[in-house]
């Protein structure tokens, strides 16, 4: 009789962690990106590297709200929201220290 409560509870699936692993490396991808084309502009335009900059800021936020539908992720979310953050004050800093 033993033998058969063993044997059923070993037949018992255990109870697993089922959240979805989150890859921090989108982030951290998006974040070098926006870091490598903003020193890019700011090195190679003298004049209009901000207007350039702002707009492939609010492109890379497109993609990456886009991409955050299109994957059902909220990572792709925090990417954009950090990317509008940064880009914002980036530009922000670089319009005050030109005047």
């Amino acid at each position: 009789m033993e033998d058969q409560n063993t044997s059923a509870e070993e037949n018992q699936p255990t109870p697993t962690n089922s959240k979805p692993k989150v890859d921090m490396s989108i982030v951290g991808y998006n974040l070098l990106g926006l870091a490598a084309y903003t020193i890019l502009f700011r090195l190679l335009a003298s004049e209009g590297g901000i207007i350039l900059d702002a707009l492939v800021v609010a492109g890379h936020l497109l993609v990456c709200f886009v991409m955050s539908i299109a994957q059902k992720s909220w990572i792709w979310v925090l990417s954009g929201v950090l990317v509008l953050v940064i880009g914002f004050s980036t530009c922000v800093t670089f319009i005050g220290g030109i005047g």
